[in-house]
């Protein structure tokens, strides 16, 4: 047998789905399998008593469907299927509502089928006769294994996803205007959650603030609370994730904070640190609990990481070095079930290029990464004189292990310092350095292909749906609720606005979302 895990003979898990969720739960003994795990998996039983007996395919199992509680999508837009024992080549994925009576079976397109993961866009009926909308509609995954258990997907009206029907407005500004500061949205129910920022650089110095605020489903913050335990030290442009048992194997009800790597000092040129501290979060009373040091450090010093978490791992890309320079190097560690991290693997497969405050996401087994600066830098608050870079690549992300990188579609513009938000299979891109300086183009939005790449960038055109924030270095997040429209809430935090003279101008404590679609 292997297992992708630590300590065998002492951790071992069961998977169980409740309603329309499915959950990992940690066991105490000996050996019982990591069974559908998106961070350990059992992979295989090889060998046998007998020549000739031959191990049967897995069943495949679905863990989540786009790593919600309650997952909704639109029809003819791609949605992610996580779980396990997919198989390495394209099975079908089944969709079908008792309502109307309609199935409608779909051969996902082979450069979106992962073992781990697959992107399937949703199909608006059977050819014949359409979904009733709105309406639920199961889903499930057959291969040669067998068929997997169900998860119950909400159909929502097709929605023009587009940046130039989004509109803003602004909520709760934070207490203290930060440039630098990194973000997490935590669900508590399918009606609550919180935004935690952690972090940042307030104009003299990085902080080691920690501010929490409650979130709403039309995405308004409605205040922020300054958090009793800070970090455990003063921290600006890091890496931040959270854990929680829709994307990680731990305990049903607990989340956990991750802070990975930055500058301490912002006098620092650059700096950086391999510290990794993380914090339990208790969902009843948003309090975030004391902060801890892991062992797990970073292998090397990073600051302006792109850091993301999918699948029960953590996966980081690029970052300045402590001469300045940006890495090319790529790390992984899985989510233990207590809230620790694992040892870091680096990846033999490097970025393409060297590059710092780049963005990153997971969808589906794969892991995109977008824009960045490739120049030297020791300053990570300036604006700079050199412009980021267009590319985006992707590569397969199972249980850890990135694959080759694949470039896809360039965004329109030179980004660095950007944020990206990615819902329902869309990608914005938005804000940051472009071209070096601010203008028109704040945002600009792609889709997910059915084969993982992604669709030509196309920019806003509108000036009444600008966001009008033009700041580099915010934190963002996207709600994990539902809107009561049932489309995604987009949030902006923070930042430092440009300047002319390219040192940067004031910072902001400005929190914008957006009200429609």
């Amino acid at each position: 047998m292997q297992f992708l895990s630590e300590n065998l003979s002492v951790l071992s898990a069961r998977f169980r789905a409740t309603g329309n969720r499915a959950r990992f739960i940690s066991v105490a003994g000996g050996f019982a399998f990591l069974f559908a795990a998106s961070a350990l998996f059992f992979i295989s039983c090889g060998g046998s008593s007998g020549s000739g007996n031959v191990t049967p395919p897995p069943v495949p199992v679905i863990q989540n469907v786009n790593s919600s509680t309650d997952p909704s999508s639109p029809v003819g837009l791609p949605i992610e299927i996580n779980g396990s024992g997919f198989q390495s080549s394209p099975g079908q994925v089944i969709f079908a509502q008792s309502s109307s009576g309609i199935t409608a079976t779909v051969t996902p397109n082979a450069g979106g089928w992962t073992d781990t993961g697959i992107a399937v866009n949703v199909p608006t009926g059977n050819g014949t006769t359409n979904f009733t909308l709105p309406g639920t509609v199961t889903v499930s995954v057959k291969t040669s294994g067998g068929t997997s258990n169900t998860v119950n997907l909400t159909l929502i009206q097709t929605l023009t996803f587009d940046v130039n029907n989004v509109q803003w407005t602004q909520a709760t500004a934070l207490p203290t205007p930060l440039t630098g500061l990194r973000a997490a949205a935590i669900p508590v129910s399918d009606t609550s959650a919180y935004v935690v920022t952690t972090g940042g650089y307030d104009g003299t110095g990085n902080t080691s603030s920690v501010f929490v605020g409650p979130l709403d489903p039309t995405g308004n913050i409605s205040g922020w609370t300054p958090s009793p335990n800070t970090l455990p030290e003063p921290l600006a442009h890091h890496g931040m994730v959270e854990a929680n048992p829709e994307n990680s194997l731990v305990p049903d009800g607990s989340a956990f904070i991750y802070v990975i790597g930055g500058q301490i000092n912002s006098t620092d040129a650059p700096g950086g640190t391999t510290d990794v501290f993380n914090a339990g979060f208790d969902p009843t009373t948003g309090v975030v609990g004391p902060w801890a040091q892991l062992k797990s450090s970073l292998p090397e010093s990073l600051v302006g990481p792109a850091v993301t978490l999918f699948n029960g791992y953590v996966y980081v890309v690029g970052g300045l070095k402590s001469d300045g320079t940006p890495s090319s190097d790529v790390f992984s560690a899985p989510v233990n079930a207590d809230g620790t991290l694992g040892s870091w693997t680096q990846s033999s497969s490097a970025y393409p290029t060297a590059v710092s405050f780049a963005t990153a996401f997971g969808f589906a087994g794969k892991l995109y990464v977008l824009g960045g600066d490739s120049a030297s830098s020791t300053d990570p608050n300036a604006q700079g004189n050199a412009t980021g870079i267009q590319n985006v690549n992707f590569a397969s992300a199972v249980n850890g292990v990135v694959g080759t990188w694949t470039a896809t579609s360039s965004t329109i513009k030179n980004r660095k310092k950007q944020i990206t938000w990615m819902a329902f299979g869309q990608v914005i891109d938005a804000e940051g350095i472009y071209n070096g300086l601010p203008g028109s183009l704040e945002l600009e939005r792609s889709q997910i292909n059915p084969d993982s790449t992604l669709a030509s960038f196309n920019g806003i055109t509108s000036s009444v749906n600008q966001i009008s924030a033009n700041v580099y270095n915010a934190a963002a997040v996207v709600s994990p609720l539902q809107s009561p429209t049932a489309t995604p809430r987009f949030i902006l935090i923070g930042g430092q606005a440009f300047s002319a003279v390219g040192s940067g101008g004031a910072i902001s404590g400005t929190v914008y979302y957006n009200t429609l679609p």
